[in-house]
């Protein structure tokens, strides 16, 4: 049987043909196009009345017009006029109209009012969660503990009795995108008029993503989460929303497309910000109902923030009166920056959060600053060039694209921050310390401050010259944070170095280092942030620190306990090591305690009353090391007519430096009355390892970076790219730093071989160089002014000066540790015996049947 071909049946197939047969598309569009010229006409009408507007007010050229009688399609089209409105066509780019949009003035208006109509309506929306908070914040708390924070999840969409009492009449559903951290759902909820949309939903048991009318809810265990997450890591709201909708997706039968598109896949980032910043303003009224219903004091609520500081003190036994209190740091930080484009909002001062000084207190205190310059002329210590701080000048015009240049911002000595300060368009002022200074003042008026600054000379220096802080002054001593004081002079170091001085214990100052480290992380976010959100969230982040901070503050103690401990015993075996050396002749000992406390105090007090004849000694070195160079590499060049005659000219003005300096420095002494030759090779000597230090110091600091460590368990948080530019400017210092040695080396030998009486500083090799610490004897340049004196010239005497104030400072250490674990107990106790008697006063009132649920209303 001969095989016929199968028709497919229409029904139960389908075609991937295009009808055609019917009518054309020439005819539908030539319809199309009658039926819409009314509305093309009127559009056209519209624009041209557009037109003179923006030509009347200025925004568009007035030789740019169309005849308003002269049809569309008939315009010239070789009209010079018009041609920077005609098409591109083809490859020819024609006019580049682009390149002038930017600077039109109408681009310019609209632009402008672009920005504002942003800021208005996001203001519109931060004022109606204002307005709400309360509400929602006792309505939050109020579910929590029928929820019991929310690990019993409502899965029926139900108000407790006698919460809503509308008729049917008022209630209305609305489809709801209903998000948690394990499923996602959309539902039909409802909503009535007598209760606000976000106040019902936190009933159920989300977070709303607007204030009106919400379209989407994240659960409240979903945003708590990602608060706790947020704060030991602060991950982006980007990154975990993306995470999340993947996540869910793997485990929903539908995708969760965006309004109107059944292909894009909606993005959770905005809605979902707008949840967790409603969180964050009820975490911030929790504390502060917390603090108002525990009706705690301003030294209370200090005591929360640092107990070991603050906490209650009873019979603290002090050595001297002027042992301090309280030690805090002060640094300022130029990292946390914001931009001006990214928002123009302008926070009130009872917006910003509480650890921030607000800015009419920082104003006044820039008032008074300003009004003493006149009595701040001359001052100028040696390291005041040392630190861009000490002589500031940035201001607005140095990062042109900020706003918010930085933070300056306290810490007590157990790396807790204070207090906080908003840097905006200026440098780090030394008002900023006087401002922080005076608000722990207004507080502890009675107490001793100790303050490690990096820059504690100069400000020391500026307050009592200008007279400010007269009142307190006495209860203040100042000190620079242990690494940045070996930056200072030795001059300076003697007065102000904690290791060196009394009262400071093992102290470092450097705990506002260790608080920008770990703040590091939200630098990308908060320079493109709001500016209201880049100060709550430095304020959250700290926050989590000091709570941290403080829940280890046991084993904290019990390290530092260690440690002194530890300093103690070495310092004591090596100064009886010393106490041991005996005079041969005599069999006296040499070496005693107070046989280095007396020395310790010379040397003091030699720097502390010296002039500035040392720095001209060290000036009239680099002028004759200057010479010597310069005729060294002439001697080794032939050299034409011309350079002959500029050699000599450049001789004489090196001559007139030299024999002017040589006036300023005259006859002091300062070099043991050697000869002149001789005189001249110690000051060329002594201006060599004056640049040995300072290529030392610029390699040491340059190496910092790489040895903070921003978290346990982490080397460094520069990333690969970032420690390779260190390590990459660590091998330029490195060469630079060995050929300063290798000059200061050939210096001191040939001062050794001419005067081999007399003591000179030792030769070092490199290696051995890389091992010194910053505050190692060897840079002592008491030598070279003191030749006679033991504090200058014998090594065992300058190793007994340091290992006795190693012994002091560890004795002093553990003497304060025993207070503030004093501190610490009282204040835990009295908390506990405050919140005691808080829950027993609750649960009395409780007892009398108060209705918790109407709190929130």
């Amino acid at each position: 049987m001969p095989s016929r071909r199968r028709r497919p049946d229409p029904t139960t197939t389908f075609s991937n043909e295009i009808l055609t047969r019917q009518t054309s598309r020439r005819s539908r569009t030539a319809r199309r196009q009658i039926r819409d010229a009314p509305l093309d006409q009127d559009e056209h009408n519209l624009y041209l009345q557009d037109l003179d507007i923006a030509q009347e007010l200025g925004f568009v050229d007035r030789r740019i017009r169309r005849r308003p009688n002269q049809p569309i399609d008939n315009q010239p089209i070789h009209d010079d006029h018009e041609y920077a409105f005609e098409p591109h066509i083809g490859s020819y780019g024609g006019y580049d109209f682009d390149e002038d949009v930017s600077a039109l003035p109408s681009a310019a208006h609209a632009s402008y009012y672009r920005s504002r109509q942003y800021a208005e309506n996001r203001e519109r929306v931060s004022n109606q969660w204002t307005e709400m908070e309360q509400n929602v914040a006792a309505t939050y708390l109020l579910c929590q503990k029928i929820h019991h924070n929310w690990t019993s999840i409502p899965h029926l969409y139900h108000l407790p009795p006698n919460t809503c009492n509308c008729a049917g009449a008022d209630l209305c559903t609305r489809k709801l995108d209903l998000v948690d951290i394990t499923y996602r759902e959309r539902i039909q909820v409802t909503f009535c008029k007598c209760m606000p949309d976000v106040i019902r939903l936190i009933y159920y048991g989300y977070f709303a993503c607007s204030p009106n009318k919400p379209r989407t809810a994240f659960s409240i265990r979903t945003v708590q989460f990602y608060h706790m997450l947020w704060e030991t890591s602060v991950l982006s709201t980007s990154s975990f929303t993306n995470a999340l909708s993947t996540f869910l997706d793997s485990r929903s039968k539908t995708p969760l497309y965006a309004r109107g598109s059944k292909y894009k896949k909606r993005n959770l980032r905005i809605p979902f910000s707008h949840s967790a910043d409603l969180y964050s303003r009820v975490v911030k009224l929790q504390k502060t109902i917390l603090t108002e219903a525990m009706d705690l004091t301003k030294t209370e609520q200090w005591a929360n923030q640092c107990p070991r500081c603050f906490g209650p003190r009873e019979g603290e036994i002090k050595v001297s009166e002027a042992e301090p209190d309280i030690i805090m740091a002060l640094d300022g930080n130029f990292q946390q920056r914001h931009y001006a484009y990214a928002s123009k909002d302008n926070p009130p001062e009872d917006r910003y959060p509480q650890a921030f000084i607000p800015p009419s207190k920082i104003a006044a205190d820039a008032v008074t600053f300003t009004a003493t310059d006149s009595a701040a002329q001359g001052i100028d210590p040696p390291c005041s060039d040392s630190h861009k701080a000490a002589n500031d000048t940035r201001n607005e015009t140095t990062w042109e694209k900020c706003d918010d240049n930085g933070l300056f911002a306290s810490a007590c000595r157990h790396d807790i921050p204070l207090s906080f300060i908003n840097i905006h368009k200026t440098g780090e002022k030394l008002y900023y310390p006087i401002s922080i200074l005076n608000h722990v003042f207004d507080t502890f008026p009675d107490q001793k401050v100790g303050i490690l600054y990096d820059l504690g000379c100069h400000l020391e220096t500026h307050i009592r010259k200008r007279g400010l802080m007269n009142n307190q002054l006495g209860n203040l001593m100042f000190g620079t944070s242990v690494f940045h004081a070996y930056v200072h002079e030795w001059s300076c170091q003697v007065k102000y170095n904690p290791r060196l001085n009394r009262w400071w214990g093992l102290s470092d100052g450097e705990c506002l280092e260790r608080l920008w480290a770990f703040l590091s992380s939200l630098i990308p976010t908060l320079r493109v942030s709001t500016r209201l959100h880049r100060l709550n969230a430095i304020q959250s982040r700290a926050d989590y620190y000091t709570s941290h901070l403080n829940e280890s503050a046991a084993v904290w103690l019990s390290q530092k306990l260690k440690h002194a401990k530890e300093v103690s015993r070495l310092s004591a075996e090596a100064l009886a090591k010393l106490h041991a050396i005996r005079n041969l002749e005599t069999g006296q000992v040499v070496y005693t305690n107070q046989y280095f406390e007396e020395q310790w105090q010379d040397e003091r007090n030699y720097h502390l009353n010296s002039n500035t004849s040392e720095r001209h000694e060290v000036e009239l070195g680099r002028l004759l090391s200057l010479e010597e160079n310069l005729r060294r590499a002439w001697g080794s060049i032939p050299m034409t007519p011309e350079q002959v005659v500029n050699r000599a000219q450049t001789v004489a003005r090196v001559e007139a430096d030299l024999a002017a300096q040589r006036a300023r420095v005259g006859n002091n002494g300062l070099a043991d009355n050697l000869p002149l030759e001789q005189r001249d090779k110690l000051r060329m000597l002594w201006y060599s390892k004056t640049e040995l230090r300072r290529a030392f110091l610029s390699l040491v600091e340059e190496k910092q970076p790489l040895l903070r460590v921003c978290r346990a368990g982490e080397s460094t948080s520069l990333g690969t790219r970032g420690q390779q530019k260190i390590l990459d400017a660590l091998r330029k210092r490195a060469a630079k730093l060995n050929t300063v040695l290798n000059t200061y080396n050939q210096h001191a030998q040939e001062f050794m071989a001419s005067n081999p009486s007399r003591p000179a500083p030792p030769t070092i090799q490199y290696t051995d160089l890389l091992r010194l610490q910053a505050d190692d004897t060897f840079w002592n340049d008491g030598l070279f002014t003191n030749a006679n004196e033991p504090w200058a010239i014998d090594p065992n005497t300058q190793n007994g000066i340091r290992q006795l104030a190693s012994y002091q400072r560890s004795a002093e250490e553990i003497r304060r540790l025993g207070w503030e674990v004093r501190r610490l107990v009282r204040w835990a106790t009295g908390q506990h015996t405050r919140y005691v008697t808080f829950l027993t006063t609750l649960l009395e009132f409780s007892s009398n049947q108060i209705d918790l649920r109407f709190l929130h209303l």
